[in-house]
């Protein structure tokens, strides 16, 4: 078996109200940093819990105008199987918070997964081009965000990365 691959992942269920996500199984989101990283003399933090998000909540109103029937026979059109690269960024944006500024840090790691490339691409020719051009990955570890750094397309991560990290 490959030990980069994960398991076919079933249909999660959907709602307008929320972010669509994957679920992905924490003992097979080893690293090799531990707990706890330090990477540009910033300390990120492991995260407890591990998913791909397909759809922000944003995304999730404008695809429901599908349907969920038609959602969930798109998605079941192609295997949902996330192949971890290996291939980690660190991601950073600022936000105004109360009496200042929220730093905010994300360690990803890129996957492969081209059923949601698919997805995103078949929605983005009903819907709209805002629903094109995913950036399938994991968020690893955080600081300042326990959920990470929203990562929509592509454009996005060029303007959210600092660097690639490499082991």
């Amino acid at each position: 078996m490959d030990e980069q691959a994960h398991p076919e992942l079933p249909w999660p269920g959907f709602s307008p109200e929320r972010p669509f996500v994957l679920p992905l199984q924490a003992g097979r989101m080893a690293t090799p940093f531990g707990e706890a990283c330090e990477i540009e003399g910033v300390r990120l933090v492991r995260k407890p819990e591990f998913h791909v998000t397909v759809l922000s909540q944003e995304l999730s109103r404008t695809a429901a105008v599908l349907g969920t029937a038609r959602l969930r026979a798109l998605y079941e059109s192609r295997p949902w199987t996330p192949r971890r690269t290996g291939r980690y960024a660190l991601l950073h944006d600022a936000k105004p918070a109360l009496g200042g500024t929220l730093e905010r840090w994300s360690l990803i790691e890129h996957l492969e997964l081209p059923a949601m490339d698919h997805f995103r691409g078949e929605l983005a020719r009903m819907l709209g081009p805002t629903l094109a051009d995913p950036v399938p990955h994991v968020t690893h570890f955080v600081r300042g965000a326990p959920n990470g750094i929203g990562v929509p397309n592509t454009r996005a991560l060029q303007a959210l990365q600092l660097r690639e990290v490499l082991l």
